[in-house]
């Protein structure tokens, strides 16, 4: 493959996919190639937090939403990372106290385990949908003060 078009997929100012990355670089004034480059390291690095934040960054830009759907879908997305502090010590722990992104990673073994030695595993897959459905509500009235009131620090939103 050409380095030339290699190198221009990167740089270029439209939108690739969802148009994520060239929205967030006219919104913050930096290179389009800077935010690619910043997702798909984070990406490499952290499967599930990458596609996060990507699909998070589309929420929170796409003008198209409302914002009581938007930060209600960035809350929901939220939920799931976050559900690991709804969980029982048990789960916290399990692999040496992992943090956020090893419950994330072994969480269906995790629930097996837990379904096997302590019983009922669906108290986890519960806990897990119960903080889906409140970081989305949450979500949600932020994103409807937003929209009935339309102003962030005396502000107008755009």
């Amino acid at each position: 493959m050409d380095s030339e078009n290699i190198t221009g997929f990167f740089t270029r100012p439209e939108k690739s996919i969802l148009g994520v990355c060239s929205t967030v670089s006219n919104a913050l004034k930096i290179p389009t190639v800077g935010i690619r480059v910043a997702l798909i390291v984070l990406t490499l690095l952290f499967i599930p937090l990458g596609l996060i934040a990507y699909l998070g960054l589309y929420l929170v830009f796409n003008k198209r939403m409302g914002k009581m759907v938007t930060f209600g879908l960035l809350g929901a997305l939220l939920g799931i990372p976050l559900s690991y502090y709804f969980q029982s010590g048990i789960i916290q722990n399990y692999g040496g106290n992992g943090g956020v992104l090893n419950y994330l990673r072994n969480f269906i073994a995790m629930v097996d385990e837990y379904d096997r030695y302590v019983g009922n595993g669906w108290d986890v897959v519960f806990n897990m949908f119960l903080s889906i459905i409140v970081f989305a509500l949450v979500g949600g009235v932020i994103g409807y003060y937003l929209d009935k009131h339309g102003k962030v620090n005396n502000k107008p939103l755009k």
